[in-house]
């Protein structure tokens, strides 16, 4: 006799599925993930951005090859 037979495994998936719970958390976690991902990029590209426009302003205050 095997424990886990298919019908078993059937009925257990159906009844995940169904349970409006499992799939909340499934929807969010779909929708969630990437998007933390996405911001944690976009907020490392804008920080870097923010940076540069800084150095960008302190060059032109500051000036290397100033003419004598």
């Amino acid at each position: 006799m095997e424990i886990l037979n298919q019908e078993f495994i059937q009925e257990i998936i159906r009844l995940t599925w169904r349970n409006p719970v499992f799939m909340a958390i499934a929807i969010a976690l779909v929708w969630l993930i990437p998007q933390l991902f996405i911001r944690k990029i976009m907020s490392k590209k804008y920080e870097q951005r923010k940076i540069q426009i800084q150095q960008n302003k302190i060059q032109k205050l500051y000036p290397t090859n100033t003419p004598k």
